[in-house]
């Protein structure tokens, strides 16, 4: 997310307050990702968001599929 956010102050785009990171999420779009891409980002902020808020876990196997998608993610966003 700090990735994007970055890219989006390069542009001059800032996003803030409540829906923040779904505007950060929705912002992958505007660089050509894939819609499977957006959807699985958006889905882990879901997800980050239980765990942060209301103290949900991951499961190893869905763990381990977020980090092979954001070392899939990572370079494409240099």
């Amino acid at each position: 997310m700090e990735t994007i956010r970055a890219k989006m102050l390069i542009k001059g785009y800032n996003a803030f307050g409540s829906y923040a990171h779904e505007s950060e999420v929705s912002y992958l779009r505007k660089l050509n990702f894939p819609e499977l891409d957006v959807q699985f980002l958006n889905n882990l902020r879901y997800s980050r968001n239980g765990i942060a808020y209301y103290g949900k876990r991951f499961d190893i196997d869905y763990a381990q599929k977020v980090i092979r998608f954001l070392f899939y993610l990572r370079p494409k966003l240099k």
